[in-house]
């Protein structure tokens, strides 16, 4: 089903540009050889201060569960974590190799979860809220029945998922209704509930929450900036205003689960919502493909950076055992 609505997705962006036709296929050209080149620079920068907002973050939330890992560790798990999310077919392989490589470094992998957990979390919870309002405000231009209705199935779910924390009647039900006779069952209730236990060790740390949140604010302002620092490299006429509206449900709508790897999701989501807001195919679809380059190379990064931290572990590996004694022929003849 992922593999027919990333198709669909794809055929609805290429026909939305014109990219069934040489025309098509000219116009886009055109408008990445007339590019801005100091709106490129500039929107490459940008990204950079978009992935140390995310790592800045992370580090407040493990500083709150007393992790010991620097900044630049956890930006270097940050985007080790981005060349998974390329590589693997779900968006969320990224965050299981950052609780991987922090739970390793850490030797504490309930608390490097629920680190990661609560960095996604806000970040969602203040997305669903931006996209929410930008909708409610401008219903006239936003007038996508979908669209409203997923909204609001988002915004239930992130109060379900507080609810199910907080609360601990649901886990003991499930424990002691279904998990005694079930020993796999039993086993992953208990990793869930140190899961939980370390997410709910926030409540001594509130100060970390809010700063989550107050960064998560100002992570969507850097990608707000980076759509409209892009599309004026495109020779866009469009104002920061309106990219205050439009891009918060752009990025609502990446999230969705719906497509193989976000693949067309992000064309799909740029064309239509940017088409709402007067701007010609040509330009969201460029802007949507740049954006997706910098994304690529941003992986690419993370790819680099994971071969050399395995590559040190490897000759701490070696090193370790070259200090041990090794037994001579003699000494195994005796």
């Amino acid at each position: 089903m992922r593999i027919a609505a990333t198709s669909a997705l794809l055929v609805y962006v290429l026909h939305k540009a014109g990219l069934f036709s040489a025309e098509g296929w000219q116009d886009l050209l055109n408008t990445f050889v007339h590019a801005n080149l100091s709106f490129i620079l500039a929107s490459f920068g940008i990204g950079f201060l978009m992935n140390l907002s995310s790592a800045t973050k992370w580090l407040m939330l493990t500083r709150a569960l007393e992790l010991p890992v620097n900044l630049r560790r956890l930006l270097a798990y940050y985007m080790i974590g981005k060349f998974f999310n390329l590589v693997l077919p779900s968006s969320v392989g990224g965050d299981v190799i950052r609780i991987q490589q922090l739970g390793q470094h850490t030797g504490r992998y309930a608390d490097a979860t629920a680190s990661v957990f609560v960095e996604r979390f806000t970040g969602l919870t203040t997305l669903v809220f931006l996209a929410l309002i930008a909708v409610v405000v401008n219903l006239n231009t936003f007038d996508l029945p979908w669209l409203t209705v997923t909204l609001g199935i988002g915004a239930v779910a992130v109060g379900a998922i507080c609810w199910l924390i907080v609360d601990e009647r649901p886990f003991k039900l499930v424990q002691n209704r279904f998990a005694a006779n079930i020993p796999f069952l039993q086993t992953l209730l208990t990793k869930i509930g140190k899961f939980r236990q370390a997410v709910l060790s926030y409540q001594q740390a509130p100060y970390a929450i809010h700063w989550a949140l107050l960064n998560s604010l100002v992570f969507y302002f850097l990608a707000i900036a980076n759509v409209w620092i892009t599309l004026l490299a495109f020779g866009a006429d469009v104002s920061f205003m309106s990219m205050i509206v439009a891009v918060p449900i752009i990025m609502f709508i990446m999230n969705l689960p719906i497509s193989v790897g976000g693949i067309g999701l992000m064309e799909f989501a740029y064309s239509l919502i940017l088409g709402l807001m007067g701007i010609k195919p040509a330009l969201a679809i460029s802007t949507a493909l740049f954006i997706r380059t910098k994304t690529l190379v941003d992986a690419g990064f993370g790819g680099i950076l994971y071969s050399l931290m395995n590559e040190d572990r490897i000759d701490q590996a070696v090193s370790a055992a070259q200090k041990e004694k090794i037994p001579s022929l003699e000494e195994h003849q005796d």
